[in-house]
């Protein structure tokens, strides 16, 4: 039976799955990517367990690491549109973040998961600054799912790993890889 989620936990089936790969390629000696937590506050305990917390301010992105002596930062969103990806669910301060870190030299993506078809996306940071830019000139607040076909790559499951999406960074660092 697949797992269910609501509202406020829709991506964590996706997160689960990047957890998974994040540390198939660290067992393997591929790459050292890590999840970034969100800063809280906490406000109550009882015992060892948090009773009631709060954001204490904005993160950055959702995953970070090295790879082939690279710093990559990327960030992983979760949408049932069928049709499209809206990109207000990048929120500015992500955006601004992978901005900087491209700046600095870091490789930087969007994995976009499509749960209705069960397809993962990889999207350069530079294709997602492209149609923020045309959006922000009047054009269209979102990317129609069929553009996904020439400006993104279809991450799939390889002998390496459940989402192998580090296929993909070779492609923009140039170097090809055997997913062994």
């Amino acid at each position: 039976m697949p797992m269910r989620f609501g509202h406020a936990n829709r991506g964590k089936g996706f997160e689960n799955q990047l957890n998974l790969t994040n540390s198939q390629y660290q067992r393997k000696g591929i790459a050292l990517i890590d999840k970034r937590t969100t800063p809280v506050k906490v406000l109550r305990t009882n015992g060892n367990h948090i009773t009631d917390a709060v954001y204490d301010k904005k993160s950055t992105v959702d995953y970070y690491g090295t790879y082939k002596g690279r710093s990559i930062y990327f960030e992983a969103k979760s949408t049932a549109e069928v049709t499209r990806f809206d990109l207000k669910n990048i929120d500015d301060h992500q955006y601004d973040h992978l901005e900087a870190a491209e700046k600095y030299g870091a490789i930087c993506f969007v994995l976009i998961e499509f749960t209705k078809s069960n397809e993962v996306m990889f999207v350069p940071f530079s294709t997602i600054k492209q149609y923020r830019l045309h959006a922000s000139t009047g054009g269209r607040k979102s990317i129609p799912k069929d553009d996904f076909e020439y400006y993104a790559y279809l991450v799939s499951k390889t002998k390496r790993a459940n989402l192998d999406y580090l296929l993909h960074v070779d492609r923009m660092i140039g170097t090809e890889c055997i997913a062994t």
